[in-house]
């Protein structure tokens, strides 16, 4: 009898193989180990940037399965793009952003 699937939410990739998890990412960059690893280890994906590390996992006992990489957002500072001046334009016109 093979053991259940079990998902789990992670805050960190410390302690999930880059190997199993790249199985998983294919040959895209962004999606890789070493790319999710790199925005964590320089400070880009932090709580002090607003980026929360949320990766939902799916596992069978000790063997990963999928991998879906989200962020939790706090903040509009650390952004990549500003969208600002989008935000002010619209709430000149009445709308909410």
């Amino acid at each position: 009898m093979s053991a259940p699937l079990e998902i789990k939410i992670l805050d960190s990739l410390t302690g999930v193989s880059a190997t199993a998890w790249n199985a998983l990412a294919g040959d895209d960059p962004f999606l890789r180990h070493e790319f999710f690893s790199a925005l964590h280890e320089t400070g880009c994906a932090s709580e002090q940037t607003g980026w929360s590390p949320q990766f939902i996992t799916l596992w069978q006992g000790d063997a990963l399965c999928g991998v879906l990489p989200l962020y939790l957002k706090s903040h509009s500072y650390g952004e990549y793009v500003f969208d600002w001046a989008w935000a002010d334009a619209y709430q000149r016109y009445g709308h909410r952003y």
